[in-house]
């Protein structure tokens, strides 16, 4: 799997532009009863997209976040009430361990 890097994502940019470009120009060669027609369509299956595509694909995996240097870790805690700088915060976890 290719990487994200800075010219991956421009260059995802530089498609999606030049197809929206062309899908303009081919809308307005078809005239505006057709065009209307085919953008209506276009816009039902993006909807459609757009709604089943969450489904389709596979969350990443990614391992779980470290603390940061300093920090408390609470992971393992099943109640925990901390009270740093007049704030508080209370998290109870009231579960069998798996």
């Amino acid at each position: 799997m290719a990487g994200r890097g800075a010219g991956w994502i421009w260059a995802g940019r530089v498609v999606a532009a030049v197809i929206v470009a062309g899908l303009a120009v081919y809308l307005v060669s078809v005239g505006l009863e057709r065009a209307d027609k085919i953008a209506s369509v276009l816009g039902a299956l993006a909807a459609v997209t757009a709604l089943v595509l969450p489904y389709l694909l596979r969350p990443g995996k990614s391992a779980p976040a470290e603390p940061p240097p300093g920090a408390v870790d609470l992971r393992g805690a099943r109640g925990v009430q901390l009270n740093q700088g007049g704030t508080n915060s209370q998290v109870n976890h009231f579960r069998d361990e798996p």
